[in-house]
């Protein structure tokens, strides 16, 4: 059995997606990883030496850069994952960066509206080309974008707190925002609700990555581009295979965005509840449908009778409470059934569904399809 060695850090949860894409398609080949975690200083040339006579892998993949890229044998395929660069000519799979932020400017336009922002981060390629394109789009199709460049670490994007406060003050409402990271998007939330800006009716954000430990965390869930992760993990393999059957890779592989995972933060406006009970409702519906919460907990959300708030949500919304529940919980479906390392069976749990039935009759009464049918027709790579 061939042992491929993954070197990277672990502190993007995005990338578990990534990895665990690569390690499947590895295993169809009969492959095993073994994983090594980078260990910076001057040591570390001679562990990893060590580390290749000892195992003598069938192959490197590296995610880690920091202070230069690691030297590996010259008779080890390897491959690096969105690095600066590559030793030697290696391949290198890395992210259509302008792809993500077109895919933002999309979501966003789509909400209708003509102010927009990017905050990105200085000292970053991948930043700017993330900024860029997102401006690019917005200006084509007629909206005023604003772009901003923030002093602020990739490992802490909170330094940006302040600064992201000040240039929400002076930005016009209602004001659409790309964020170039789910954490740096994380950030403008909390700064925006600071200065008394509500999320989606003042602000509303898009960021990149799609953790859902991020997105899922603050007072409004956030929508965010979701990168190829499936895609990027194949590319992998495929460069590594070509290597391993003494073929020449190509220099560079691209994976881009598989589209945008929408969620409360870009909630299509609405008119005001004339009654804030069923705005309470919605919040606790785009925050809360992926558990199994049913309609009595919405009307717990609400504060007043299920007759009330059946009556009041349905004339502000034109639907009922259940409805209104299974349409979010079907659109997350949608979204996961795109992602090339979505298991059907694994659906209900993350949908807020009880049972695999109750999904399956959902799915087929609203698409007149199976999931599996709706997937292989909107699923590209399927």
């Amino acid at each position: 059995m061939k042992t491929i060695l993954l070197y990277t850090l672990r502190f993007n949860p995005g990338y578990h997606s990534f990895y665990r894409s690569l390690m499947r398609e590895g295993r169809r080949r009969g492959w095993c990883f073994a994983f090594v975690e980078p260990q910076p200083g001057p040591d570390e040339p001679a562990r990893m030496a060590r580390l290749f006579a000892r195992l003598k892998p069938a192959g490197l993949v590296s995610g880690y850069a920091k202070g230069g890229p690691l030297e590996p044998p010259p008779w080890l395929p390897s491959v690096w994952v969105d690095c600066d660069r590559a030793p030697r000519g290696a391949p290198l799979v890395r992210h259509d960066n302008a792809s993500f932020g077109a895919a933002a400017a999309d979501a966003l336009l789509a909400g209708g509206g003509t102010d927009f922002a990017a905050f990105g981060l200085t000292r970053h390629d991948w930043s700017d080309a993330r900024v860029r394109a997102f401006a690019s789009r917005v200006r084509a199709a007629g909206g005023r974008c604003r772009t901003v460049r923030l002093e602020a670490r990739n490992e802490n994007q909170f330094d940006a707190l302040n600064p992201i406060r000040d240039e929400l003050a002076r930005l016009p409402r209602p004001v659409s925002v790309f964020a170039v990271t789910d954490r740096l998007a994380q950030v403008a939330l909390l700064a925006a609700e600071s200065i008394g800006r509500r999320c989606p009716r003042d602000i509303r954000i898009v960021g990149v990555d799609d953790d859902e430990v991020v997105c899922m965390g603050g007072p409004t869930s956030l929508s965010s581009v979701h990168p190829d992760w499936a895609l990027g993990g194949r590319l992998v393999v495929d460069a590594l295979e070509t290597q391993m059957n003494g073929r020449r890779p190509r220099r560079t592989y691209v994976y881009g965005a598989a589209g945008v995972t929408r969620r409360a933060s870009t909630r299509p406006a609405y008119r005001r509840p004339k009654d804030e009970r069923v705005e309470r409702a919605l919040s606790f519906i785009s925050s809360e449908y992926a558990s199994p919460v049913g309609v009595s907990d919405v009307v717990s959300a609400m504060g007043c009778s299920r007759r009330l708030a059946e009556l009041r949500f349905r004339e502000e919304t034109g639907r009922s409470i259940a409805r209104a529940l299974e349409d979010a919980r079907l659109d997350r479906a949608k979204v996961l059934l795109k992602r090339h390392d979505a298991d059907i069976a694994g659906l209900p749990a993350l949908c807020g569904f009880r049972t695999a039935s109750a999904l399956r009759a959902a799915f087929r009464r609203r698409s007149g399809m199976s999931m599996t049918e709706w997937r292989r027709k909107n699923c590209a790579h399927f």
